[in-house]
């Protein structure tokens, strides 16, 4: 099992994948809000795309840290966004 740290840096790593996956869009939407939310939903389903790609153990880890730590768990949520 991945330890919190090396879960963690993996998770921000997605972040940062799918903020320049988005990039564009978070440009164009300037401040309108419509805009903005389908940036992040946008971010969000990048995130969550290539969370699906990483290995067993990866996932099993991240998926640990974010049931049994609370501050872990409110980023990878955060990122996660929601799923309709």
């Amino acid at each position: 099992m991945l330890t919190r740290h090396e879960a963690y840096n993996i998770i921000c790593d997605l972040n940062e994948e799918a903020h320049s996956a988005a990039y564009d869009e978070w440009e164009a939407a300037g401040d309108d809000e419509e805009l903005l939310e389908e940036a992040s939903e946008l971010q969000a389903a990048e995130f969550r795309e290539a969370f699906q790609v990483l290995d067993q153990e990866a996932q099993e880890s991240i998926l640990y840290w974010e049931k049994n730590d609370p501050e872990f768990a409110e980023e990878f949520n955060m990122w996660w966004g929601s799923v309709n």
